[in-house]
């Protein structure tokens, strides 16, 4: 055995949409169980954050699927845009694997730009004074971004897989 000599070079991960698709799924069931945990009798942040950062994973998932492209790419060109994400997905046929609809364009305008700046995680007064009450005029949206979260989940999971 003196004569053998290993040699160990480094290595390249390359990760798939299924990394994306999996970290949605937590990020969702972490959203729901806080809401149906106790009612939101103000307004709670969390939820919001989880649903929007679940999203975010799904439609990055699918742009991964039709784009083939890298995970530091994807991060990259999209950072926490779930506005552009959506727009993009649109482009690419999401359609595919959900009904896009207006109640999905307008939540995502409405909750796009708070989590994009990261509101939802760190609150302050602009979204005390002004983001809090816009979207508690809009009690709707956590559904709608819930509904098509779990859509997205159900609709991705296969293609996701078999792609990777």
């Amino acid at each position: 055995m003196p004569g053998i000599v290993v040699e160990i070079k480094p290595v390249t991960v390359v990760m798939t949409g299924i990394e994306f698709m999996q970290y949605g799924n937590h990020y969702l069931d972490a959203a729901e169980y806080l809401y149906a945990k106790e009612p939101d009798t103000w307004f709670d942040p969390l939820p919001y954050q989880l649903l929007c950062q679940s999203l975010e994973l799904y439609l990055k998932s699918f742009i991964w699927l039709v784009d083939r492209l890298s995970r530091k790419t994807i991060k990259n060109k999209y950072r926490h845009d779930i506005v552009k994400l959506w727009r993009h997905a649109k482009e690419r046929g999401i359609s595919r694997y959900c009904k896009p609809a207006k109640a999905h364009d307008q939540t995502l305008a409405l909750l796009g730009p708070y989590y994009k700046d990261r509101k939802f995680a760190y609150l302050d007064l602009s979204m005390s004074w002004e983001g809090i009450p816009q979207i508690r005029a809009h009690p709707e949206a956590k559904s709608v971004i819930t509904q098509l979260c779990k859509e997205l989940r159900k609709s991705l999971h296969k293609p996701i897989l078999n792609a990777s």
